[in-house]
């Protein structure tokens, strides 16, 4: 016989396979046999929005995808300041990329508390072509002292983001 609660169940069941994926949802409450637990699950996991990501900004080995907004307040300055979650840790990752002439500037900042920046002894070039702001071979930094230049050798990454539309202006606070 089925009530309301075992059709609910069936529905959130055929929904959440229906959405895709590539397998179960790896999540603990399913390890219980709880017809409960798994529909939680899938509803949880099936409603949860998707951040739309339009760049990377790669640290070494670790790449974080983020969702950008472009700045360009005019002559040829972009900046794109972009916010993002750490894949392992899901800690806020927030990025800044600043391509004014003479005056180039990439930083990454994990959980409001990890800083990685450009190294100021390489050169750090950031172009800006055909809607999308780049940098490459960038010598990350944590911890650098602004005036010293002393700080935690990383390893080398690079930036991309892919700007559909500019802000005519600089953020506020900029």
């Amino acid at each position: 016989m089925r009530g309301p609660v075992s059709t609910f169940l069936f529905v959130v069941l055929l929904v959440g396979v229906s959405c895709g994926g590539d397998g179960p949802v790896d999540d603990p409450s399913l390890a219980t046999g709880s017809t409960v637990g798994r529909s939680e699950a899938l509803v949880s996991t099936t409603m949860i929005p998707q951040m739309v990501t339009n760049g990377w900004v790669q640290v070494g080995d670790q790449s974080f995808d983020m969702e950008f907004i472009c700045y360009s307040p005019g002559a040829g300055d972009v900046t794109a300041i972009g916010v993002g979650r750490h894949p392992d840790s899901g800690q806020p990752v927030e990025a800044l990329i600043q391509g004014f002439l003479g005056q180039p500037y990439v930083g990454l900042t994990i959980g409001g508390s990890v800083r990685y920046e450009a190294s100021l002894d390489a050169p750090l070039e950031v172009f800006v072509h055909d809607g999308t702001i780049s940098a490459g071979a960038i010598e990350w930094m944590r911890g650098l002292d602004l005036d010293s230049g002393v700080g935690e050798r990383i390893g080398y990454g690079a930036v991309f983001v892919s700007c559909g539309e500019y802000v005519h202006d600089l953020p506020e606070g900029y």
